[in-house]
């Protein structure tokens, strides 16, 4: 019965390389670059895209811009210090009511738009439009155009920096190390990992970097597809008060890649005396399981959403939930 659910969150999951492959071959990333350079910016959104519009800040801070995130339900509170900016709206369905509200009350000098429907009212509010063609999402919990955003903010935050680590090679790269992945003995190693997460009561995400918004995000997909309590920390925060959570009956992941991996170790060691389980998804830390492609640096991102979403998915499964359907949640489809 379990294998039947969750099937177009599966199909959505597994069509991604093939998403990235379609982006490589455009000039998004240029254009978003061109949007962007010198300017004052601030990325709105809700949900998976708010987690986005944080990791494109940060990329962007990383490169001397002045960027921040702001959640669009928020926008009111904070329009004093980011009416009349730039802004970069970031919505799957470009029809998101926070997000569109947060623009009228933002009042930006230039709108900026990724989007998966380049005909939705945001893109035709916006100065510019990238559309980022992850085709239609049917699943509530979205996948392909979280990582067909991150890509382009990603790659478009190196360019502006005049970095040349994202390009389109690395992308096509990145695409075939994950689907090689998805094809590979790696599902069942995460299948397996599902079972044994699916019996704990909660899990704690934890990251630094780059790694605190996938944290983050990947919490709110364990949330989503599969009900069981999930939450994404900064890995050096979680140190400060929230480890006290850690027992027998809660699961420690740690995003890691090679800047953090020191700071994401802490936390996991300490873990070990807590019989809480405990995975990496990312680089590997010795003596814990590790989940997900081996990937290039540049990317590396979009190799770690695929595995938290695809351990949503299974841990979903494992606990008899469709995870295409999450109670109380609507999605607009395209």
């Amino acid at each position: 019965m379990s294998a039947k659910l969750g099937v177009r969150l599966e199909a959505e999951i597994r069509e991604q390389p093939g998403v990235w492959r379609r982006l490589a071959a455009t000039a998004h990333a240029r254009d978003f670059a061109n949007a962007v350079d010198e300017r004052e910016v601030v990325l709105v959104g809700s949900g998976s895209s708010l987690f986005v519009a944080m990791l494109g800040a940060l990329a962007l801070r990383r490169r001397g811009i002045r960027a921040a995130a702001l959640a669009a339900s928020e926008a009111n509170f904070e329009r004093g210090a980011y009416c009349g900016q730039t802004v970069v709206a970031l919505s799957q369905s470009g029809r998101s009511a926070d997000v569109l509200r947060a623009v009228e009350v933002l009042q930006p000098e230039r709108l900026i738009a990724l989007t998966n429907d380049p005909s939705a009212p945001l893109a035709e509010r916006a100065d510019t439009v990238i559309d980022v063609e992850a085709g239609p999402e049917h699943a509530v919990p979205a996948t392909k155009s979280v990582t067909a955003m991150v890509a382009v903010v990603l790659w478009g935050a190196a360019l502006v920096g005049g970095k040349t680590e994202r390009s389109a090679t690395t992308l096509k790269r990145t695409a075939g190390e994950v689907e090689g992945w998805l094809e590979g003995e790696g599902v069942t190693q995460t299948r397996l990992a599902s079972e044994r997460i699916a019996r704990r009561g909660s899990v704690a995400v934890v990251g630094a970097g780059y790694g605190v918004p996938i944290a983050l995000e990947l919490a709110l997909k364990l949330k989503e597809a599969s009900y069981l309590h999930a939450e994404g920390f900064a890995a050096g925060e979680f140190r400060h008060g929230s480890a006290a959570i850690l027992d027998a009956t809660t699961t420690l992941v740690g995003i890691v890649d090679v800047a953090s991996r020191e700071i994401v170790r802490r936390p996991l060691d300490e873990a070990a005396r807590t019989e809480s389980l405990r995975y990496t998804i990312g680089e590997s830390i010795e003596g814990v399981a590790r989940l997900g492609a081996e990937t290039s640096e540049a990317f590396n991102t979009l190799a770690w959403l695929v595995a938290g979403q695809l351990l949503a998915l299974e841990v979903g499964r494992a606990r008899g939930i469709d995870s295409d359907a999450p109670r109380g949640l609507t999605k607009f489809v395209l």
